[in-house]
């Protein structure tokens, strides 16, 4: 937490903090820019898969630039929140599918061009973006649902794939939680609680 308030306050500011000082007069500093990571549970895979391909196609999309704010992708206004397509794509570091499954088909982002067009973007503004599948046996291994393991394991080669073409600006990383367990519901519910994001 030090470091974000670091990054939000004026060094002496931050300092003040340190030392145990006052710090209701808090300063935003342009050149450490708020982080955004995005976080996906269950079905909430569904939405990460919408946001994603969204931000692969801004660049089809007229412009939401909101004419106040800065074009370098800054924030004025607000500090933390974006306030145009643009700038929420610079901000975005990592994206975390985390047990994500549906009963049907589409809980990962299976589109060849959408990830394709992400890896784009992300080597074209040279900022990293970091993409970390975290599961447990209750959504990977179901014998019932095999097509959960099948869509995670698609997204994953795409995005090693494009990661290799992206100079490192592009990351993906896999993670297993309870990998030695037999499936069950409790399991889904636990990796909230174990769950490694760094």
């Amino acid at each position: 937490m030090r470091n974000i308030f670091q990054c939000l306050l004026s060094p002496q500011r931050a300092k003040n903090i340190d030392q145990g000082g006052d710090h209701h007069h808090a300063s935003y500093t342009p050149s450490c820019p708020p982080k955004t990571i995005i976080l996906g549970f269950s079905k909430g895979g569904v939405v990460i898969n919408q946001l994603v391909t969204e931000l692969a196609f801004a660049d089809d999309i007229q412009s939401t630039e909101d004419p106040t704010q800065p074009k370098d992708g800054s924030f004025c206004k607000n500090p933390i929140l974006p306030s145009s397509m643009e700038s929420l794509f610079d901000s975005i570091s990592e994206i975390h599918y985390v047990d994500v499954g549906l009963n049907s088909p589409g809980a990962y982002l299976t589109d060849k061009t959408v990830i394709e067009r992400i890896a784009v973007q992300v080597i074209r503004k040279e900022k990293p973006m970091r993409f970390v599948l975290h599961g447990t046996p209750r959504q990977w291994r179901d014998p019932m649902r095999v097509w959960i393991r099948e869509e995670k394991d698609k997204l994953h080669q795409l995005l090693e794939s494009e990661a290799k073409k992206s100079g490192g600006r592009l990351q993906v990383c896999e993670r297993m939680y309870f990998a030695n367990e037999s499936p069950n519901l409790q399991m889904h519910f636990e990796i909230i609680e174990k769950l490694i994001v760094s």
